[in-house]
């Protein structure tokens, strides 16, 4: 794999959701990503497409805007130049400490089959698939296909009946392969990451549970009683108040 930009966006264990789609992008489909968009970021989850122009450049563009990173995955090689048209987000994508990756090296030429060879990787690094809209023979039922294949979830937009490129979203879900899904609210949902409902492994002899325990503190006094320095503390305060374990007024924490 040859990459270009922050490595560690791929290897961290942040949520992952690629967002797949047509080319030929309709209005609805590109309100829907600029809707739905500032929630998933807010959540920390990291936009996974494959920087073609239509619905996958309308995610990766969506997911900058709005201060979140974002996964690019190239049919070409790595040092392929660009055209004109998509120079700016491509280097947009790189200045907000995003990441583009390609199994292809230097300038290998982009050719017809790598497109839907490199949809295995979209879905293979994802956590979930949103297929926003696509015709039931595009690129986009490959990466839907593949994203069953390998387990993941598969969620999908649903669209008009007479539209074409709703044809595959339709019928994934009326086929029981995909999860339709009407908000952000859903998505975060079937990932598992809405407020309360995030499940970590965590003992019950943990520490900071115990200190919570016999009663609230503040960072600054479970710092010294664990012997952490403040960002650990906070760090793993913010994953407790995620799981809904841990509560925080006037700087102090208790247990719920």
């Amino acid at each position: 794999m040859f990459y270009k930009g922050k490595i560690d966006l791929l290897l961290n264990a942040s949520p992952k959701l690629a967002i797949v789609g047509s080319r030929r992008m309709t209005e609805y489909g590109q309100r829907v990503i600029e809707k739905w968009m500032p929630v998933l970021v807010e959540r920390g989850v990291t936009i996974v497409s494959g920087f073609m122009y239509g619905v996958d450049q309308a995610a990766h563009t969506a997911c900058i805007e709005n201060g979140g990173k974002t996964i690019a995955v190239l049919g070409w090689g790595i040092d392929w130049p660009v055209a004109s048209q998509d120079e700016e987000l491509y280097q947009k994508i790189l200045e907000v400490d995003s990441l583009m990756v390609s199994e292809y090296e230097g300038k290998t030429t982009p050719l017809l089959w790598y497109f839907p060879q490199r949809n295995r990787i979209v879905a293979g690094i994802s956590d979930a698939v949103l297929v926003v809209e696509g015709s039931t023979k595009s690129g986009s039922m490959i990466t839907a296909r593949l994203a069953n294949k390998f387990g993941k979830k598969l969620l999908a937009l649903p669209g008009q009946v007479t539209c074409r490129v709703a044809e595959g979203t339709n019928g994934l879900i009326r086929d029981g392969k995909a999860k339709a899904v009407t908000c952000a609210e859903d998505i975060l949902k079937e990932m598992g990451l809405l407020p309360g409902q995030l499940k970590l492994e965590i003992e019950h002899s943990d520490p900071m549970l115990l200190l919570l325990a016999d009663g609230e503190r503040s960072v600054d006094e479970l710092s010294r009683l664990l012997k952490m320095n403040v960002a650990q503390v906070l760090g793993k305060l913010t994953e407790l108040t995620l799981c809904g374990m841990v509560s925080e007024a006037g700087g102090r924490y208790r247990l719920e």
